[in-house]
This record gives C-alpha cells, sequence and structure tokens, in this order.
C-alpha cells in the first residue's frame, strides 16, 4: 500500500515534533518553509524553501504532490495558507474565513463582540493622522500592535502621547497587511489555555499562568508553568470563555492556544488573542502531553489526514509542566558553564540550549524570539515543576563581558 503524503508548513525547531510524529506514523512528510538553516528540513521527507504565506504557489505544489492532508503548529502565519490549501483541494480543514478569524486580531476582536465576549475599546488604522484622532478617544495606556503577526515583535506600550508616532510606525512595519490597532490597555494577570476541537466539539485541556521578562515597553514571557494557580472559581470563568470564545469562532478541528489578562480583584478578563494551532514554545507537542497525557499532535495528524480523531477522556490526568527561558545582556560570551548538567536534573524534560557559546556575541533583546531556550519540565505539581526551576537556576551559568562589566543570566 502507497504511502500518504502529508504537507506541513513550517521547517523550524517547534515544527520537528509534529513533522517527526507524523513520520513514526508513516506518512511521507513534505516541509514547506522560507530558505534558511532549519531543522524541518533535514528530518521531511521532501521539502520545498517557499515563503509560508505563498498560498498560490503552495496549492500548486499540494496537487502536483497529490497530499492527503496539510496541516501546520506552534506558528500563526501558516494557518491561512493550511486553511486556503485544504479548501481549494477539498481536504479536511478549518475553513478560510475561520482561519482569518484567528489570525487577523482585528477580525478576532469583531466577532468575539459579535458573539458577545467583551472587548476593551480598539481601532484598526494604517494612517498615524487617523489613528492619532482614535488613540486622543481611546486615551492613555494604551497598546499598539500589528494586526497580522506574531512573537509579540511590534507590540508596544503608549504612556506619552509624544511616542504614539513611533510606536504606531514600528508596529505598522511588522503587519503584512500595513494595519495596526490601537487598544486601550488592561492591567491583569496573564492567563494560557490550551484546548483541542474536533468535528466543532471543543475541550479546555491545561489552564496555566505566564511571567514576562521585566524589560520596558516588552511583552517577552519568560516562563509558563500548568496548571494555573488561579482559584478555581476565576479559573471555571477563564475556561468557560475560551470555549464560548473558541466554538463561536467556528473551529471544526485543531488545537488552539489563547492568552488572557485577568483582573483577580474585579474579575474581569480581557482576551489578548486566541490561535487556531498550538502554543509555542513546545506547548503544544510535549507541555500538554507531560500535564494532561493528550498527544494533540497525534490527533491533528489524524484529523487533517481525514482520520477520525477526538479527546478520550479516560487518557486525562493531572500533572505539571512548563518552560523557561533566559536572555543575556549585550556583550561577548565568556563561558558557559553546566548545560551538561541540566538533563540530570529530576524534572528536566528537554533542553534547546545550541545557540549559546563562548566567544559568541549576546545581543539586545528585540522580541521573544531572541529568548534563549527553553528548558522543558514536568513534575507531580507545581511544587515540584518550581524545585526543577530552582536547581536548573543554579545549575546553569554564563558570563557575559558588557560595556558594564562582567554579567550573567537574566532569568
Amino acid at each position: 500500500m502507497e504511502k500518504k503524503k502529508l504537507m506541513i508548513l513550517g521547517a523550524a525547531a517547534n515544527q520537528v515534533p509534529i513533522i517527526t510524529k507524523a513520520r513514526q506514523m508513516g506518512f511521507i512528510t513534505i516541509a514547506v518553509s522560507v530558505d534558511g538553516n532549519y531543522p524541518g528540513f533535514a528530518i521531511s521527507d521532501k521539502s520545498y524553501k517557499i515563503d509560508v504565506r505563498e498560498k498560490e504557489k503552495i496549492l500548486e505544489i499540494a496537487g502536483q504532490e497529490n497530499i492527503c492532508g496539510i496541516l501546520t503548529d506552534q506558528t500563526d502565519i501558516s494557518v491561512p495558507t493550511v486553511a486556503y490549501v485544504a479548501e481549494k483541494m477539498g481536504l479536511p480543514g478549518i475553513g478560510y474565513d475561520c482561519a482569518l478569524r484567528f489570525t487577523n486580531k482585528f477580525m478576532m476582536r469583531q466577532h468575539c463582540e459579535k458573539i458577545g465576549i467583551r472587548m476593551p475599546e480598539y481601532y484598526q488604522s494604517s494612517s498615524p493622522e487617523e489613528a492619532w484622532k482614535y488613540a486622543q478617544r481611546i486615551g492613555l495606556p494604551l497598546i499598539v500592535k500589528p494586526v497580522d503577526n506574531q512573537g509579540s515583535r511590534g507590540v508596544s506600550k503608549v504612556i506619552h502621547f509624544d511616542e504614539f508616532r513611533d510606536k504606531f510606525f514600528a508596529a505598522k512595519g511588522y503587519s503584512n497587511e500595513g494595519f495596526v490597532i490601537i487598544e486601550k490597555f488592561f492591567s491583569g494577570r496573564e492567563i494560557v489555555v490550551e484546548g483541542f476541537a474536533s468535528d466543532f466539539n471543543f475541550a479546555n485541556l491545561i489552564i496555566g499562568d505566564s511571567y514576562n521578562f521585566d524589560l520596558p515597553d516588552m511583552f517577552i514571557p519568560r516562563r509558563r508553568i500548568f496548571p494555573t494557580s488561579l482559584n478555581d472559581a476565576l479559573k471555571n470563568k477563564v475556561l468557560d470563555l475560551n470555549r464560548k470564545m473558541v466554538k463561536g469562532l467556528g473551529l471544526k478541528f485543531g488545537i488552539t492556544h489563547a492568552e488572557f489578562l485577568v483582573d483577580e480583584d474585579s474579575e474581569e478578563i480581557c482576551l489578548m488573542e486566541v490561535a487556531a494551532r498550538g502554543g509555542g514554545v513546545f506547548i503544544s507537542s510535549d507541555l500538554i502531553p507531560l500535564c494532561c497525557g493528550i498527544d494533540v499532535n497525534d490527533l491533528l495528524i489524524r484529523l487533517a489526514a481525514g482520520e477520525k480523531a477526538s479527546i478520550d477522556p479516560d487518557l486525562m490526568r493531572e500533572r505539571a509542566s512548563g518552560y523557561i527561558c533566559f536572555y543575556l545582556p549585550e556583550g561577548k560570551i565568556l563561558g558557559v558553564h553546566g548545560i551538561e548538567d541540566l538533563n540530570d536534573i529530576p524534572g528536566v524534560h528537554k533542553v534547546s540550549l545550541n545557540n549559546i557559546s563562548a566567544g559568541a556575541m549576546a545581543h539586545k533583546m528585540k522580541d521573544k524570539t531572541q529568548r534563549l531556550g527553553p528548558i522543558l519540565l514536568s513534575g507531580r505539581d507545581r511544587q515540584a515543576v518550581q524545585k526543577t526551576i530552582d536547581q536548573v537556576q543554579k545549575t546553569l551559568r554564563v558570563e557575559v563581558e558588557t560595556s558594564a562589566g562582567i554579567s550573567g543570566i537574566q532569568w
């Protein structure tokens, strides 16, 4: 029997788990990504070096290859093309319009309002003059963000009107469509929720806490820990909202990743974004199964290939998992110590630190793609995971020569 071909958009490290899984399941894998030294190319059966946003080119190749399915994971920019190709070829997919609702932040907010989900006041514009008028009406502080990008690129907080224009253009520069969202700032605790849909039936899987680096005007996660420490009533309120939102946005199948801000005093909840793909930094491929026992990559592959698959509640369990990242101050790396010992620490699941070495230069942090790591962790509960984090931070040491002297890891 001839093997079926599965096309996977994206070939960076975050796509390696799903490519590997597809091969283990007996599929011929075809990776598509822009040219680069991406590990997904090396492990796929075949590859094409094309920008994943080139949906017509990818549709043509998919037809030539006679694929049985197309998918992506842990990256937003591939989602519309996956949906477009699947729709045009009559393959399992979420629909192109649905994909746009999950990747275009303005459309996402418009639709959420239609289904009764409250949103902070917001506006979309490509014109700085027009945006300025609405910014004054919305008032400070506010957030500016590109309408269609990922990785926290171009997202910034405006606290003085004299910085608005520069931050508007910075956000616009990261938008493929050239549009910026201006949004009333909402202060709260950051919560992330991972879920899965099959045949329009949705299940929340894990809910966790997100912690950002203490960097001015940046929203870059340094760690995410599952499950959350929110009280049960507020946790259930977030989960109910997430379920309502994903079902209302019309997701037929796939992994979801949502980010919320929660005001614990007022119990108000604000959506940051929701995505029709797995959480990055190996959340979908590793942290979900470690925490709750469900292999969502396996389910996604089966559904994308036209098979039946759904959550088996008998497989659900309650454990803890998470990741930690760090950054280095700007300067020359003098020494790296303890990496080889990290995998021996109980609770360390995976270490991704191939990108630091003595003699290399550490550059100023600009967005979350420049984080170092991740180090993935698991344990019976949050306390066990925290114990592992403490041991990791004691073990790993990096010295950096900066303009102000010798410095080290910024956790």
